[in-house]
């Protein structure tokens, strides 16, 4: 049987597996599924519909699956909710909103939210993601695997972020940010991120990579023919097939160029 503080609130209809731990003045609302090993240290509250995986660490404060701040969206409806994998960390004070539409707001595996971060209705977000504090993610964002984002940073409504992008502290982006890229400065793409490729065992496509970003970024060509570029001549790294396929999905467009200051790691 699941270890449930007495003072926990739990709705009949939860599901709550052997293995899990519910803390102290806890309040689990509707349909909820916990998963093995997972932990509420206490002062948590879910809504469902919920289903949250195994191993996940929910610390004080952490409320998931109430209604989006959205005024056109009925709060009444409670549509798909929230849908949270494996492996999570999420400290104090992390909020995650349910969807409006038609596909659950999805959290991947692995993935680690510092205090007070925000994840809006309908986000999807992959694996192994960091979110420092305070970070703001809008509604209809869509987090690549490894994606790191700085304190108080925001990410504007139905943007996307590649895989091992970057978006430093205190910015905030409009626009898509193209995988393997970093942002310094507020709305602008500075450089590839060479550190997380290197970490991740890229260091050999970093090279084709550069090539990659260069006709993105500096050649002036317009994002679907750098895409067309780039596929035709890099087409061997999987790496940059990835880059121009991210370019000639997008439908927001890709966030701009700015040239990074001298401190920051340019290679």
């Amino acid at each position: 049987m699941a270890t449930i503080h007495p003072s926990a609130v739990v709705d009949r209809r939860a599901e709550i597996d052997d293995d899990a731990e519910i803390g102290p003045h806890c309040v689990i609302d509707g349909p909820v599924t916990i998963g093995r090993g997972t932990r509420l240290i206490a002062q948590v509250y879910l809504r469902g519909p919920l289903s949250i995986g195994s191993d996940n660490l929910l610390y004080p404060s952490v409320c998931i699956g109430f209604a989006p701040q959205d005024l056109k969206f009925d709060a009444a409806i409670d549509g798909p909710g929230v849908v949270v994998g494996n492996g999570n960390l999420l400290r104090e004070g992390v909020t995650i909103h349910r969807a409006t539409g038609q596909v659950p707001t999805t959290i991947g595996d692995r993935n680690f939210l510092m205090a007070n971060s925000h994840l809006g209705h309908d986000v999807a977000m992959q694996n192994d993601c960091m979110l420092a504090n305070g970070t703001l993610v809008g509604g209809h964002v869509q987090l690549a695997d490894r994606v790191i984002i700085g304190g108080n940073a925001v990410v504007h409504q139905f943007c996307r972020l590649g895989r091992l992008s970057i978006l430093a502290g205190v910015r905030g982006v409009l626009k898509d940010v193209p995988p393997f890229c970093t942002v310094y400065v507020s709305k602008c793409v500075g450089s590839l991120n060479y550190i997380g490729l290197r970490r991740a065992g890229y260091r050999q496509h970093i090279a084709p990579l550069k090539r990659a970003f260069d006709l993105l970024y500096r050649s002036r060509l317009p994002n679907p023919t750098a895409a067309e570029r780039i596929e035709a001549e890099l087409s061997d790294d999987p790496l940059c097939v990835e880059f121009g396929q991210f370019i000639r999905e997008t439908t927001r467009g890709v966030s701009p160029y700015n040239e990074p200051t001298s401190d920051v790691i340019t290679e």
